[in-house]
């Protein structure tokens, strides 16, 4: 489904990403990890299209993304959570999944504005397509609550509905589970693993070890820019060069 070959980008003189190749197949749930700074979010701003990448292959079901704007990504079936939570902290929750499907929504600009008959059964239906995937995530109880006002874990929640609200077939999660506690790390292992029923293929960035491996078909390890290690959790765990790049090399005697 997506395919990463030879990709590099660079900032100024720092190589950011360097020759990075890895396949991510459908309704696979597939982990990046590696330590601070190895360039994980950068491979996201790349296939979501943030920013162009300086060298390489970037393809979408065969397509290429490369010079592809961020809104025609969203709308050929990519979407994505954010290491730092964005959401409209003065909207309801409500409203913050509904902005999630505006490149979907059936109207045009005259409808909304003169609140044609089309625009009402768009919006209509938008609310309750946002109240079931609040409810799927656990938040449809505050459907009229404040962002701002979630705790931190739930804001999570929230993007994550908001992310699915797209309809994607890709979902790229950064970090979905960072600052949360083992209940609701619980929750969000139950709902990723649900998204298998709906055909969806995950792509996720995390540092919780026990998440990555209870929950990846496939693991690769970044570090300084380059793939070091890919395959099954297990292997990864093993892998000698994972393990240094962790904890370092112990200096000789």
């Amino acid at each position: 489904m997506l395919k990463l070959e030879g990709l590099s980008r660079q900032f100024g003189g720092v190589r950011a990403l360097d020759d990075v190749t890895l396949t991510v197949h459908p309704e696979q749930v597939y982990g990046l990890i590696g330590p601070n700074g190895a360039g994980k979010t950068t491979v996201f701003n790349l296939v979501t299209g943030l920013f162009p990448p300086t060298g390489g292959l970037l393809e979408f079901d065969g397509r290429s993304l490369q010079g592809v704007p961020p809104h025609r990504i969203a709308q050929r079936g990519i979407a994505r959570t954010f290491q730092n939570i964005r959401l409209f902290q003065e909207m309801t929750l409500i409203d913050n999944v509904i902005v999630g499907m505006h490149a979907h929504l059936p109207y045009h600009f005259w409808d909304l504005l003169l609140r044609t008959p089309a625009f009402r059964e768009a919006e209509r239906r938008a609310r309750a397509r946002a109240l079931q995937l609040l409810h799927r995530v656990g938040l449809g109880t505050l459907c009229e609550e404040l962002a701002g006002n979630l705790s931190y874990g739930n804001q999570r929640k929230l993007e994550i509905a908001r992310a699915l609200a797209s309809r994607p077939r890709l979902l790229l999660l950064d970090e979905p589970v960072a600052g949360m506690n083992a209940t609701e790390k619980n929750e969000i292992m139950a709902l990723i693993r649900s998204l298998r029923q709906d055909r969806l293929t995950v792509f996720m960035i995390e540092h919780d070890m026990r998440f990555v491996m209870g929950l990846c078909d496939t693991v690769a390890v970044l570090n300084f820019g380059r793939i070091i290690a890919e395959g099954k959790p297990a292997e990864i765990q093993a892998n000698p060069a994972v393990i240094e790049a962790y904890l370092g090399q112990e200096e000789p005697a």
